[in-house]
């Protein structure tokens, strides 16, 4: 026999979930939507040549150069995790706490140069983004300026440190991020995490590409526990491009994707971080996952561990 009042309620809880699902795709669309363009509007103008951008830029830079972290307010003695490592398998965080011995890892001269474009792209997003705020007649974003310094909110200027108390263990988590810019249709506040991609065009193609990476979502769950967060913007870049005769018929080389961090998510990362913990203060080793071992740069000591464990 089935209650009528409590069929209501779960048909209500499933449209409630509908409704917000559809709000989020909608708000999704507007911001994917609207980053997009405000890159391609600012690469449809004569770029104006202006030294107080350009300056501001090597200000930014040579502020960038300070590495003293002894004002962030780190925890001595307390275990530190970043938002870079919050997709990492369990196993690999706890070598590191451990300070266990990382492989060397010798690159190919191609290998160095691709790292280095992908860093360069950086740099010269950051510089479009400021010279949209100045140049375009309607920006549809603005990078927001920190609090005491006035610098634009992204990379070191933003860097911090924040202790956590989770499931009985304390931990902390250290990092920056690309960014971070106010939508100016509603002036609410959007995290920026721009990522290249070097092979193809066809890699940021919606054939191959149907969602951001795990991992940047993962990485944008934890910058939304250190800066305090909701909504993000990931968005690819793909370093080839099109033939340069093809013009308006060329295949898009960006694409961006909306991300609403939840508390669920939240929870479920300071859940991991809060295990490896326990973890490290036992010496109890986690699990190794096989399939996130290919960048690992402890997987020879994983493998020695893995043999002894099995003799």
């Amino acid at each position: 026999m089935v209650c009528i009042g409590s069929l209501i309620n779960r048909v209500g809880a499933k449209e409630l979930r509908q409704e917000v699902l559809y709000d989020a795709n909608d708000r999704g669309k507007a911001l994917t939507n609207a980053i997009l363009k405000h890159f391609d509007a600012i690469h449809s103008i004569e770029e104006p040549n202006d030294s107080e951008i350009e300056k501001y830029l090597l200000m930014d830079e040579l502020d960038g150069l300070n590495s003293d972290t002894s004002k962030l307010g780190f925890r001595k003695g307390v275990i530190t995790f970043s938002p870079s490592s919050a997709y990492k398998c369990e196993r690999e965080l706890y070598f590191k706490v451990k300070k266990v011995e990382a492989s060397f890892v010798d690159r190919f001269p191609y290998q160095r140069r691709w790292s280095r474009n992908g860093s360069a792209i950086h740099r010269a997003v950051q510089r479009d983004l400021l010279y949209a705020e100045a140049h375009l007649d309607a920006p549809q974003f603005t990078v927001v300026r920190t609090k005491t310094t006035n610098r634009p909110a992204w990379e070191k200027n933003i860097r911090q440190v924040r202790q956590f108390e989770h499931n009985g263990q304390r931990f902390q988590l250290y990092g920056m991020m690309d960014g971070v810019l106010q939508y100016q249709l509603d002036g609410t506040k959007i995290g920026l995490e721009f990522k290249t991609k070097s092979t193809t065009l066809g890699v940021i193609g919606e054939y191959k590409m149907k969602d951001a990476q795990a991992d940047h979502k993962e990485q944008c769950v934890a910058y939304s526990l250190l800066f305090g967060l909701d909504e993000f913007l990931i968005v690819y870049e793909s370093l080839a491009k099109d033939s340069w005769t093809k013009g308006a018929e060329a295949k898009p080389d960006m694409r961006a994707f909306y991300l609403k961090v939840t508390d669920e998510d939240r929870n479920r990362l300071l859940d991991k971080f809060a295990a490896v913990t326990g973890m490290c203060y036992t010496n109890e080793l986690p699990r190794a996952m096989v399939e996130k071992c290919f960048f690992c740069l402890y997987k020879p000591h994983c493998h020695q561990v893995g043999k002894k464990v099995a003799a």
